[in-house]
């Protein structure tokens, strides 16, 4: 699937900090290469600062955050949403959760990290 597919609808998964969603947003606004408002990508933004802490889920056996995640990644599938993406790091952790429980791509932030890596390394 192309990013730059007409009518493109990117569901974002945020609040899990919620100024990780406002910064990836920036970045996103930042590096489009847009003329005119028309020209940007049509995010759908889910900002949930409700989703129990991930850090002590993992570190303290504390509540386990993946309902609230996969309950948001299905309310922006059914909106129509095209793929998902997720700024929060941590939240990584429950990843095949949200792919198991959505039809749609899950652009993961370590699989892009590692793809630029090896790109820059060999490039």
């Amino acid at each position: 699937m192309t990013l730059r597919k007409k009518n493109l609808l990117v569901g974002v998964l945020g609040g899990l900090g919620p100024e990780a969603t406002v910064d990836f947003m920036a970045r996103v606004l930042a590096l489009t290469p847009a003329d005119s408002d028309q020209d940007h990508i049509h995010l759908l933004v889910d900002q949930n600062p409700n989703v129990p802490n991930r850090q002590e889920a993992i570190l303290r056996d504390g509540e386990n955050p993946s309902p609230a995640i996969v309950a948001m990644a299905k309310r922006l599938e059914a909106a129509g949403c095209d793929l998902l993406v997720m700024p929060c790091n941590t939240a990584h952790a429950w990843e095949q959760d949200i792919r198991s429980a959505t039809s749609i791509p899950f652009l993961s932030i370590v699989e892009a990290t590692v793809a630029a890596t090896v790109s820059a390394k060999s490039g």
